[in-house]
């Protein structure tokens, strides 16, 4: 199997170009091999892939199969289920839309964390001015004229000195600490978000976004003709909720047994809104359980983005507040001992 990556836009890219190129008329392995001679970089290793498998006489999904780390397998299995009911083209157009709706899902996800990320830098930048500028001049006046220093200040003053006498060691101890969170949060970066969103304000929209993902996917597997219990395996991989997979899980024993995937499902109503748990039953017994699951995913993606519309709103006050506390505190330092000067020397008058 070939270990390249693919971004999510680069894959929005291809699928993009395949739907519009089948709409047109044009042959799967033409399009291909149309694609792969514009193409750079990874996106062209992984058209090459594909081409392969096209002139060996194999399906899409096979050379996708040999692609783990550029395709998931709710993509190549919606693929290989389009190319058995020869519904390919129209599969790819609704991949498109839903990675797109993907694509805007976790950018608006980012853009909520961009602004938290700016302040902390702006304040780190505060404070090494402060450490290698300011507080170095400040306290040869101090030292010189022999002025009373509470303890903080003279914390600053000995953090000041440890920093500019040893700013390479320090400055190198950040990037590797820096570096090496960076893999802890790429290696388990499923456990991380995990645990964030297990946080007592985050709880709820963790569990909204886990059943967007669940219940688009689920109506995406469906629409292309997956049968229900591979629907459900495939489906239950997007989530991270322990207790939300069990969930699901609990949905493909009913199935097994005969049963009816709602069935039992109002007995979670701490995880699943009654609303929902109601939808699936009315579905199942009216046989619209495709649209049923696509139109909860507009509705708990709703829900989300208003979720984030308000921890915005709320980020920023708290933000500003508690960097104003941190950087009064920073000036503090510097003010107290100026204030004691100040006093020493109407106390001589």
């Amino acid at each position: 199997m070939a270990r390249i990556h693919l971004k999510r836009k680069d894959q929005l890219n291809i699928f993009t170009d395949l739907a519009t190129m089948l709409t047109a008329g044009i042959a799967i392995l033409e399009a291909v091999d149309s694609l792969e001679s514009d193409a750079k970089g990874n996106v062209r290793k992984v058209l090459r892939v594909l081409r392969k498998a096209l002139v060996n006489g194999e399906p899409l999904s096979k050379g996708m199969d040999r692609l783990p780390d550029a395709f998931d397998p709710i993509t190549i299995n919606l693929i290989r289920a389009a190319e058995a009911g020869g519904t390919l083209e129209e599969t790819l157009h609704d991949i498109v839309v839903t990675t797109r709706k993907e694509i805007a899902f976790s950018d608006a996800l980012r853009t909520t964390m961009i602004y938290p990320a700016f302040v902390m830098v702006v304040f780190s930048a505060i404070v090494v001015l402060m450490l290698t500028f300011v507080i170095p001049r400040v306290a040869k006046v101090f030292s010189s004229m022999h002025v009373h220093m509470p303890t903080i200040t003279k914390a600053m003053i000995a953090a000041s000195s440890a920093f500019t006498h040893h700013w390479l060691i320090i400055t190198g101890g950040i990037i590797a600490l820096i570096i090496l969170i960076s893999i802890l949060v790429t290696t388990n970066k499923r456990v991380i978000v995990r645990l964030i969103l297990s946080l007592p304000g985050l709880k709820v929209l963790g569990r909204n976004i886990d059943l967007t993902r669940f219940t688009r996917s689920f109506s995406l597997l469906l629409h292309a003709g997956v049968p229900l219990d591979d629907a459900l395996l495939l489906s239950e991989r997007v989530m991270q909720h322990k207790k939300l997979i069990a969930v699901v899980e609990h949905m493909r024993i009913n199935l097994d047994a005969g049963k009816r995937l709602g069935e039992g499902l109002r007995e979670y109503h701490t995880l699943i809104p009654p609303m929902m748990a109601r939808s699936i039953e009315t579905a199942e017994s009216t046989g619209t359980l495709e649209q049923t699951m696509q139109n909860l995913a507009e509705y708990f993606d709703g829900r989300v983005n208003e979720s984030l519309k308000v921890i915005s709103s709320l980020v920023e006050p708290v933000l500003l507040v508690i960097v104003g506390v941190m950087v009064g505190a920073l000036m503090i330092t510097i003010i107290a001992p100026i204030y004691n000067l100040i006093s020493q020397i109407n106390g001589k008058r």
